[in-house]
């Protein structure tokens, strides 16, 4: 049996982040990762001409300090996110362009939604995001769902389905099964209402794709890094930990649980955990996403001097997006969250892309008709995922089971997005989850 001071299960970029510091502070690591590659939630596709695509997570911005620092380190280059000429608000065969954040709406309109994002924020302002379960009102607001508060909030119609469209496109769940104040503590993990809509203004995109960082990380781990072995036990004892699966067993003294709490909950503990923290497994349960790119011979959307970026309220696919690489062909993105992701998923591939053409069609006209290229990823159906962009808390969970998100149990640890305080759900979470962890043991 292989010995090293810490085991990490998963190479995402919470168990590489958290390998990382480790190996720095000193420590022997083994990564052991279920499927044939490292990154996680982070894929990069390649198009003809070898332009990347990013099937999952792919922005940077301001506040993403560790991620930039990694991609400096690493020399990954990152363009500004295409943001010249209008925006478009879809409303079934009525599309009408618009510049900044706010669409084109009746002022009544904009000035509910504006109040309810000014409460949000309030409430948002009051949570604390190492133990949210205690901030005032805590009960009140987990027991509701974010689609209750927004019917009492937001009369207006309209004003509700372009905050239930901005919502779905953050956590990519539907406001109904979400607890409201998870989505408190997740804005709030992102500097709140605002700082999350400018982040979304001034973004960036990696040249070569978002896991480009991840994949240097797993470069310098040479056999430390273990792919296709899938963790199926772990062990805790008097001697620390031992980890298993088909590919044999690793001992160490502690161990980094680096996955998704759904995952992290089919893996066979003994002694058994807690049951807070299994109860917590059971019951956070991952978003849904879709991700499709159409390349064309160019992006003929610059021609009206439109950014690429759609919000459509009553379609299949609420949020596009212009994913053009300097230099490179047309490419548009398309971005399809929570409920819409699992009826898009149902159907054959064929189908899937004659509905996402045609939302591109109604939003960009006749020319987004024949794309060139197509490349799509159902994460719901990736077996070591099972969902994106990250797991959420349903009403009445982070209350009663959510202190267990991340906090040890022996020698075993937790890392992952969803266990970060700062940027949950982001690249940037993960990163700081894994350092997180690291310094836990570092701390022994």
């Amino acid at each position: 049996m292989d010995r090293v001071d810490v085991v990490v299960v998963g190479a995402g970029y919470a168990g590489l982040s958290a390998a990382r510091a480790l190996r720095a502070a000193g420590r022997t690591v083994v990564v052991l990762e279920a499927s044939d590659r490292a990154g996680g939630r982070a894929l990069s596709a390649r198009i003809d001409g070898g332009w990347a695509v990013d099937l999952g997570a792919q922005w940077i911005s301001g506040g993403h300090t560790r991620l930039a620092a990694l991609a400096q380190e690493y020399g990954a280059e990152t363009y500004p996110s295409p943001s010249v000429g209008a925006n478009l608000l879809v409303e079934g065969a009525v599309r009408r362009p618009f510049r900044g954040t706010r669409p084109p709406l009746s002022p009544l309109v904009l000035l509910v939604l504006g109040q309810a994002m000014w409460r949000i924020e309030r409430l948002a302002a009051r949570i604390d995001l190492a133990h949210p379960w205690t901030t005032p009102g805590a009960d009140r607001l987990d027991a509701m769902t974010a689609a209750t508060w927004l019917r009492r909030n937001l009369p207006e119609r309209r004003a509700r389905q372009l905050a239930e469209v901005m919502i779905g496109e953050e956590l990519c769940v539907d406001v109904g099964s979400v607890s409201m104040l998870a989505l408190l503590t997740t804005i709030r993990a992102a500097g709140g209402v605002e700082a999350g809509v400018t982040a979304e203004t001034v973004t960036r995109l990696f040249v070569e794709g978002a896991d480009g960082p991840a994949l240097s990380m797993a470069a310098e781990l040479g056999d430390a890094l273990r792919l296709r072995s899938a963790v199926t036990s772990i062990q805790q004892g008097a001697q620390g930990v031992s980890v298993r699966g088909e590919f044999g067993a690793v001992a160490a003294g502690h161990v980094i649980v680096a996955l998704p709490p759904v995952l992290a909950g089919r893996i066979a503990y003994d002694p058994p955990l807690p049951a807070a923290r299994d109860h917590l497994t059971q019951r956070m349960p991952m978003g849904s996403v879709l991700k499709a790119f159409a390349v064309y011979d160019r992006p003929f959307w610059r021609d009206e001097f439109l950014t690429g970026q759609a919000l459509n309220l009553h379609d299949p696919v609420p949020v596009t997006f212009d994913a053009t690489r300097p230099g490179g062909p047309g490419c548009l993105g398309a971005l399809v969250p929570g409920r819409a992701a699992h009826r898009l998923a149902a159907l054959s591939p064929p189908e899937r892309r004659g509905m996402i053409v045609g939302s591109l069609v109604r939003a960009f006209g006749h020319r987004a008709r024949d794309p060139i290229g197509w490349h799509e990823k159902v994460w719901a159906d990736d077996p070591f995922v099972r969902g994106g962009y990250g797991a959420f808390f349903p009403p009445g969970v982070l209350t009663t089971v959510g202190s267990g998100v991340r906090h040890p149990v022996g020698a075993i640890h937790w890392a992952g997005s969803e266990t970060a305080t700062e940027w949950s759900g982001y690249i940037e979470g993960a990163i700081r989850s894994g350092e997180r962890a690291a310094a836990e043991i570092s701390a022994h």
